[in-house]
């Protein structure tokens, strides 16, 4: 895995790119448009003005009732939550500056908070890192999906990378863990940001190639469940990463970052067969961060630049129109995901 994100799959370029941000007090938060579904958000915010601490918190559609639900330890960021089909848990992973990530899960009301990965290497003691991040709950409930990296560093092009970064399966205990991709070593690319499909039968996921071509490329992927098949349905110039797949199953979204700028892009939606490419933002130039479908597949959550030039949450419908913020404040808030059970 390449250095910027040896140490966490995609979600560690997100942390290691952040730009210094000063911390405040909220802004009043506007009227929300009357047709947003109403529902309830997870999503990452930062503590403090040096974004060296971040937890999770919740909140309605209409910026009501907002709740924190972790308290991770100093210098510590929680990040990329993701609901459980009932919605009444939610699976996240927590950064660290100094050891491996973990995969966490805690109740909706911030209860029973624990660790599920065991942090163990398939290869044994040997490899230097083994760490789960960016999980994924499947839509029956039983399995958790995740980002796997482990092994050994090694330098290449000037960078530092992970032996193995594929995407994996668990229960939710954490037992029987199982890579689905990037098994033949060495591996060519490293997968990330994974998504199930409502039926469960298939997975999205960003892939980065570290010595396949086109080189530091990125694409979303979609394979089957067990990673067989995999198919690549976005172009490489967009480069797509941190998909969401809509409850009905036709679209997946995802961000696109292009240039050099960091998360400087647009939201676009595929078919899962890599058809029907549109994009749906029309950021021009601001930051765009991940996103989550409602229920009925009518709306999206995102995260994109605004108060202070720092990301706030917003909804839009999903061919991008009527974009509504949902919060207006002066602190970091990202990585969102709407509760299934709404």
């Amino acid at each position: 895995m390449n250095v910027r994100a040896a140490t966490g799959g995609f979600a560690a370029l997100a942390f290691v790119l952040l730009a210094a941000c000063s911390g405040g007090d909220p802004e009043p938060k506007p009227k929300v448009a009357s047709d947003v579904p109403a529902g309830t958000i997870v999503f990452r915010r930062f503590l403090d003005a040096e974004q060296s601490q971040a937890a999770l918190f919740t909140m309605s559609t209409d910026g009501k009732h907002e709740r924190q639900i972790t308290k991770p330890p100093a210098h510590s960021i929680d990040a990329f939550p993701d609901w459980s089909p009932d919605g009444k848990q939610i699976v996240f992973h927590r950064e660290f500056t100094d050891q491996p990530y973990e995969v966490h899960v805690v109740n909706a009301d911030g209860s029973d908070e624990h660790r599920v990965d065991q942090g163990k290497s398939p290869i044994g003691p040997g490899g230097q890192i083994s760490e789960g991040a960016e999980p994924a709950w499947s839509p029956d409930g039983k399995t958790l999906a995740f980002s796997w990296a482990y092994g050994e560093l090694s330098q290449l092009r000037g960078e530092e990378w992970i032996e193995v970064g594929g995407i994996a399966t668990m229960n939710l205990d954490g037992s029987k863990a199982k890579q689905v991709t990037q098994k033949k070593l060495p591996t060519k690319a490293e997968d990330g940001t994974v998504t199930w499909s409502p039926d469960g039968r298939q997975i999205a996921f960003t892939r980065l190639n570290k010595t396949d071509r086109p080189l530091d490329a990125t694409a979303v992927f979609v394979a089957d469940a067990d990673g067989t098949n995999a198919k690549r349905v976005t172009p490489w110039e967009l480069a797509g990463q941190e998909p969401s797949w809509s409850p009905d199953g036709t679209l997946i979204s995802f961000r696109s970052e292009p240039t050099d700028e960091e998360f400087i892009g647009e939201i676009y939606a595929v078919k899962p067969d890599g058809s029907g490419l549109t994009q749906l933002t029309k950021a021009k130039g601001k930051q765009v961060f991940s996103m989550s479908f409602s229920t009925d597949s009518k709306w999206i959550v995102f995260a994109m630049e605004g108060v202070g030039h720092l990301p706030d949450l917003y909804a839009m419908r999903r061919d991008g129109s009527d974009v509504t913020p949902l919060t207006r404040t002066k602190v970091w808030e990202s990585t969102p995901d709407w509760s299934p059970a709404d």
